[in-house]
């Protein structure tokens, strides 16, 4: 993720020096672009380290579901499991 940071810092810099010497639409389209993608890959980095964050502490006598997503527990407990 780090490399993909450099790389979106690296492509803001360059057009903003495209645009500074060629003010048109397209190093304009090209910063706005590069920007997104800085935006875009703080954003995906920060929501993987909460996803990495989850825990849960769940006693011996008892059972514990932790899920990203939809969790269906109809059968917990029993011998039969679940079909998604």
């Amino acid at each position: 993720m780090a490399i993909i940071k450099a790389l979106s810092g690296l492509a803001i810099i360059g057009s903003i020096g495209w645009l500074i010497s060629k003010p048109d639409y397209e190093p304009a389209l090209a910063l706005i672009t590069s920007l997104t993608a800085f935006v875009s890959a703080f954003l995906v980095d920060k929501k993987q380290k909460r996803r990495n964050k989850q825990n849960q502490d769940v006693s011996n006598s008892s059972m514990g579901i932790q899920a990203g997503r939809d969790v269906k527990i109809g059968s917990i407990g029993s011998d039969h499991h679940a079909k998604q």
